[in-house]
């Protein structure tokens, strides 16, 4: 991955996800976002291929992590005021293929003040061509952030961890070793979803004044 840089800005959402056990698996965008890139890393990646699923690694906080969270909770909870305009009456577009993870705290868009059906259009800029793709990781977060316990436990399987976060390899079979976890069950209170949508066109009521995404609350 990337050469680790200082200063780097850090999704606390989803590094409080990471370390509540409700994300397990990131994809490398993901884990930049989540501090991967921090010095010192505050999260630890498996990259080994077997251990990946799609397209996703083990993750889990670093040392430094775990004291990361707690220094930075007033900050991660602290709600912003949101430049985007909450609409009603947009009929999002069929659901595309593609797109990945991408940067942005969820706090800085109006997540929490979304009703089911209403969304907030994001414009493509030249800091920001591609929105969907930007904002991808975003929206997760977001839906992390309305996923609670139910009670309920389960039983995943994983390549077990040594020093250093390395696979500890069988010696008699040269594969990794394999462990199973047993982690809380999690269910979604809210959802988001992000679409593209072309500037002119309508959609529903709604006109697009520019190419961009549309955000909106699905349940």
């Amino acid at each position: 991955m990337a050469k680790p840089k200082s200063n780097v800005a850090v999704n606390t959402e989803l590094l409080a996800a990471i370390k509540s056990g409700k994300v397990t698996h990131v994809t490398q965008a993901e884990a930049v976002e989540a501090g991967l890139q921090h010095v010192p890393p505050l999260v630890e990646v498996n990259i080994d291929p077997s251990a990946i699923v799609d397209g996703k690694a083990p993750v889990r906080l670093s040392e430094a992590g775990h004291k990361y969270i707690p220094a930075n909770a007033e900050t991660a909870s602290a709600p912003a005021a949101s430049p985007y305009t909450i609409m009603s009456g947009v009929v999002l577009p069929a659901s595309k293929r593609g797109g990945g993870g991408g940067g942005g705290a969820p706090k800085k868009y109006p997540f929490d003040q979304l009703e089911v059906g209403q969304t907030f259009f994001v414009p493509a800029s030249a800091a920001v061509p591609d929105p969907v793709k930007k904002l991808g990781s975003t929206v997760s977060s977001a839906n992390m952030r309305y996923a609670v316990e139910t009670g309920e436990t389960k039983e995943v399987e994983r390549t077990k961890r040594g020093p250093g976060n390395k696979a500890v390899v069988d010696p008699a079979t040269g594969q990794n070793v394999r462990e199973k976890k047993t982690v809380p069950v999690y269910k979604q209170t809210r959802k988001f979803t992000i679409r593209p949508v072309v500037g002119g066109e309508k959609y529903g009521d709604w006109t697009a004044p520019a190419n961009g995404a549309v955000i909106g609350r699905v349940m």
